[in-house]
């Protein structure tokens, strides 16, 4: 099976870690999105499509890159590292592969550090902001592994 990684991890490189993780453990291709030129994603059977979470929502060039891409059948799945470690941001991701008629096997957030005063003066962001601090971690590495495995074993 051939596989690849597209992601977007601008800020403190959280989503490059998990997404190298992912790499290893299914032995994928792995691009930053920076350095997408022209891709042709015919060959591949699985697309992993994962960004950390900039302003609540995944970098605008990681949705002007699917808007590009036929993925009609293609096998994908969506990660993203948060403050705040959620699924819900990986949502709009999604219904869009969908609506491309990718088939969507599976969804991982994970916890990234920030530093609150990076991007708001808002006090809640700095509870936020110190919740978040050594992640990802330990942790999120294995339910990372746990996750890309499941997704394997559903092809």
């Amino acid at each position: 099976m051939k596989s690849l990684i597209i992601y977007c991890s601008d800020y403190k490189k959280n989503t490059e870690v998990i997404a190298q993780i992912l790499a290893d453990k299914m032995d994928s291709e792995l691009i930053n999105i920076r350095d997408v030129s022209d891709l042709d994603i015919e060959s591949y059977d699985l697309i992993g499509f994962g960004s950390g979470v900039y302003k609540e929502s995944f970098s605008p060039k990681l949705f002007k890159l699917v808007d590009k891409l036929n993925l009609a059948g293609k096998n994908v799945f969506v990660f993203s590292t948060s403050g705040v470690g959620m699924k819900f941001y990986n949502s709009r991701l999604i219904k869009i592969l969908e609506s491309k008629g990718a088939i969507n096997k599976g969804s991982f957030a994970c916890k990234g550090s920030f530093i609150a005063k990076d991007f708001t003066n808002k006090k809640l962001f700095n509870i936020m902001g110190r919740l978040s601090q050594g992640h990802p971690n330990q942790r999120d590495f294995k339910e990372a592994e746990g996750f890309i495995i499941r997704v394997l074993d559903s092809l």
